[in-house]
Parts: C-alpha cells; structure tokens; sequence
C-alpha cells in the first residue's frame, strides 16, 4: 500500500472515532489532546539530528562543485517571490469574493504566543548552541550552525575528513531511522485527527465562519490544482506537474491533518528523495531552509483572514492602502513563522494586527475559534511547496531524476 493511502486511511479512522465520542466531554477532550501532542512529538523526534547531520554534509558536496551559494540564493530569491505571490491571491480572492463580516466575540481568548523579532533573533543565537537541541519549535537556529558546519568542513580536508566520514554516517543512520517513523506515522495521524475534528466539532455549526472557511478551501484547491501545477509546468521541463502533486500527496496530508509543517518533515524528505528522487545534497540543503522561510500557504491564509478581519472591524471597505500594505509585510510575517510550526495562521495573525495598529491589536481573537482548520489548510500548502521548491531546485541543477510512478512510494 502507497504512504499517502496509509495517511488517508489513518484520518478516515480518526476522523470517525472523533465523531462516534460524545460532544463536549472535557475527559475525552483531554485525553485525546494528550495523544495528539505525544503523537506530534514522537513524529518529530528526529527531526532535529536529522537536519544537523544532513545539512553540513550537503553544504560541503555543494561547496565542492561550486553550486551551494548558487542553489541557496536562489532557492532564498524562489521563496520570497512565492510568499509575495501566495500572498497577493489571498488578498485578490478575499477583495473579489468578500466573506461575510465575522461579529465580534468579546469572550473570544486564544493561547497562542506572538513571535517577536526579538525574540527570533535572541533564539537564532542561544547561549549555548546545544540549547537549540533541545527545542524542536525553531528549526533556524539548527540549519543556521549546520550550514556553518558544512562551510569549515571545506577549510581544511586533511583535518576535516573524519568529521565529513562521522557527519556522513549519522546523516544515513538517521535518515533509516526517520524512514522507521514515516511508515508508523498513520498510526500517529489516527490520533492527531480525531483530536482536531473531535476539538472543531462545535465550531463546525457555527454558520459565521463558513464564508470564510469556503473561501480558503477554494484557495486550497485552485493553488494544489491550478497555480502550482502551472508553475511547475513551466520550471520542470513542461512535463506533467501532476505526478509531482501526487508524489508529494503523503506528506502534505500529513500537514492537513495535524496542521503542524513539522510533523510532515520527516515524510516530506523521504518522499522527496525515494519518489522524486531528488539527491541529498540538493534536498538536504533546500527543504529545512523552504520549511523556515517558504511559508507561503500559510501567509495566503492569513493574507486572506486579515480582510475578514478588517472587514469585520470596519463597514467602510478596506482602502488601497492598506491592501498594500498587507502585501508588503506579508514576507515578514513569512520569515516570524520558523518559530511556529504548529501554530501558522493564528500566530502570523497576531504579529500583522499588532503591527498594523489602529486599534485592531486583538483582532485576531475573532478568527481563534476556527484557527485550527485555516492553520491546517496552510500547512498543507505550505509542505506542498515546500517539495515543490526543492524539486524545481533540484531540476534546475540535474539533481535529481525522474521515476515512473509506479514507483513512487
């Protein structure tokens, strides 16, 4: 059975054992919240080694064929473009098809932490690298000291050699063992599911949040079907960019059902590897930098919350201006999301209506009852490109090569 069958059958089941339990059961709730971030925690459990020891040694083979600063400026200048675009839909489709007005929810609360600046920068740098290990909720920091790594290990071969050999090897232990975890993780999803449906299950009747939720999921399908597949269309060769899609589909599920881009890492590289056949210098080095930076799913999400929200708060239209303004701080919000894995649209929410003042600090609280679906639907999009930028990476510099799909896993 392919992988994204196994997913699908998992959400199925867990989509089902979510509705057969009785509503508004706070022991129930609990346990299955409980379940659901174990099972998150356990499918990103290697995530972290994994990236630490791929990373300088893709950096280090790119280095000696010349390619890495090549490869990483572009796939820097392949990701802000995209957020700039995603972006640009979100704020056309919710100005063209204008969701009806959310009322205001007094009692409305969200958990949820905005990143800062800050913050983000106090993290890229902890006092003890070691100290970024630790957390599995900011990635950079790790990509950041692996790049620098795979950098010096070029400074000297003689004396760098054995660490090239030990990086090399624990990158292949760990990639077996990542291989381990992505064939369970449908299992995992069982639980991840019915703990999101089961937690949504009364924000499903409330008929406020329909338009909007319409309208992302029309978004979700013109982008999955239309807009990328026309971008890949024209950057891979002007082949058909639907066996991409479909190669892809495992861990792009994976991002729908638990809404969280990092408990789909681990299945976005072996898919990108074992069905695009993608190679690991390329891949290893593209996909955690995409994965930080190339959030693009989520910012059209929010792109369009935002008018929702602005919309909610005002009766007088929104003015050009300040559609500008969404789409030139879209890419920021784009770069804050690193540090929010699991969060997506609500966080980048906060952080634009924080920054775009005027009273609308709290606006965000209004879209918090259906933050879950927006995230996942932007988790979604965003591990869907995020394959999508390494493999047009890849194709670019004959790194990779082209499977039957019949073969894809």
């Amino acid at each position: 059975m392919k992988l994204w069958m196994k997913y699908l059958l998992a959400a199925a089941i867990g989509a089902i054992i979510a509705f057969v339990l009785p509503a508004n059961d706070a022991g129930i709730s609990s346990h299955l919240a409980f379940l659901s971030t174990l099972s998150i925690r356990i499918g990103r459990y290697v995530l972290l080694p994994l990236v630490l020891f791929s990373v300088p040694v893709a950096v280090y083979e790119l280095n000696e064929d010349k390619q890495f600063w090549k490869i990483f400026a572009g796939t820097c200048a392949i990701l802000l473009a995209s957020v700039m675009i995603f972006a640009l839909v979100g704020v056309m489709t919710a100005s063209l098809s204008h969701p009806a007005r959310i009322p205001l929810l007094p009692d409305a609360s969200s958990s949820t932490a905005a990143p800062s600046i800050r913050g983000l920068l106090l993290d890229l740098f902890p006092s003890s690298f070691f100290g970024a290990l630790t957390e599995g909720d900011y990635l950079l920091p790790v990509y950041f000291m692996a790049i620098l790594l795979g950098i010096t290990f070029s400074f000297d071969k003689n004396a760098t050699k054995p660490a090239i050999t030990i990086f090399d090897s624990f990158s292949r232990i760990f990639y077996q063992l990542n291989s381990f975890f992505v064939e369970f993780l449908g299992i995992l999803m069982i639980f991840v599911t019915a703990a999101s449906i089961f937690s949504f299950r009364e924000t499903i009747h409330t008929d406020v949040y329909t338009p909007l939720l319409i309208v992302v999921g029309v978004e979700l399908v013109v982008m999955t079907l239309v807009v990328i597949p026309v971008i890949l269309y024209f950057t891979c060769g002007r082949k058909n960019p639907y066996r991409y899609i479909y190669a892809l589909l495992g861990p792009a599920l994976i991002a729908l059902v638990s809404g969280d881009v990092y408990f789909a890492f681990g299945a976005l590289m072996r898919h990108a590897k074992e069905s695009l056949y993608i190679k690991r210098r390329s891949n290893s080095a593209v996909l955690p930098l995409a994965i930080v930076f190339g959030r693009a799913g989520t910012v059209l999400v929010t792109a369009t919350a935002f008018i929702v929200v602005l919309s909610s708060y005002s009766s007088i239209g929104i003015s050009p201006g300040s559609l500008l303004w969404i789409l030139g701080i879209s890419p920021l919000v784009g770069l804050l999301l690193g540090a929010a894995p699991g969060q997506g649209v609500i966080a980048a929410l906060m952080v634009v209506c924080s920054l775009y003042g005027k009273g609308f600090e709290n606006g965000f609280l209004i879209i918090a009852p259906v933050a879950a679906p927006l995230a996942s639907a932007g988790a979604f999009l965003d591990t869907l490109w995020a394959g999508c930028v390494s493999l047009m990476v890849s194709k670019h510099h004959s790194h990779m090569q082209e499977k039957e799909i019949r073969f894809y896993i």
